[in-house]
């Protein structure tokens, strides 16, 4: 009897393990759903100690702060700034950081790829992008059929939408990778 006791123990963890998601990725504040595997877990980032994030899958370099904020070695700390869209296209023109200058606004599917599937409140890995505003970041896709409208990712939830191009929405900067 014991024997079959411990068979079905032993049975139900492998059970649960193999439930379990192997890829996590870190939210803030535990806003997690839990049954959602990691769109981009924490494995997928190197931090480098310069302020900014490599996302090893598509070979781009991100600010981990948001433009307004700066880091500290250890998290962001300031205020994000936030801007219309071509001021904020302007700020990634004449933003220098890591030694490098070719920053820019990241296209719709570029920013769409570091949104955190687990995560709301931001939808971002914490890991990788600590105290992360909770708010929408511009992209640098114009909107084809909208006038003076460009798309924005509301981090709040992952939703990607358009909006007026002179609202103020926050801008986190990339670099690198195909184009």
């Amino acid at each position: 009897m014991m024997t079959i006791h411990k068979t079905l123990q032993f049975g139900l963890l492998l059970a649960a393990a193999a439930l379990t998601p192997t890829a996590l990725a870190q939210c803030a504040g535990g806003n997690e759903n839990g049954f959602v595997p990691a769109s981009t877990p924490s494995e997928d980032f190197r931090e480098q100690a310069d302020g900014t994030v490599l996302h090893t899958p598509s070979r781009r370099v991100w600010q981990r702060c948001a433009l307004g904020q700066s880091w500290d070695g250890t998290t962001c700390t300031g205020t994000a700034t936030r801007l219309s869209w071509s001021a904020a296209l302007a700020a990634a023109e004449a933003h220098e950081q890591a030694g490098f200058d070719d920053w820019r606004v990241p296209n719709r599917n570029e920013l769409a790829a570091i949104l955190e599937d687990r995560c709301f409140g931001p939808a971002l890995n914490a890991v990788a992008f600590p105290v992360a505003p909770v708010d929408g970041y511009w992209t640098s896709s114009p909107v084809t059929d909208g006038l003076e409208q460009a798309w924005r990712i509301d981090f709040v939830d992952g939703l990607i939408e358009p909006a007026s191009t002179g609202t103020q929405q926050v801008v986190r900067l990339v670099r690198g990778g195909p184009w």
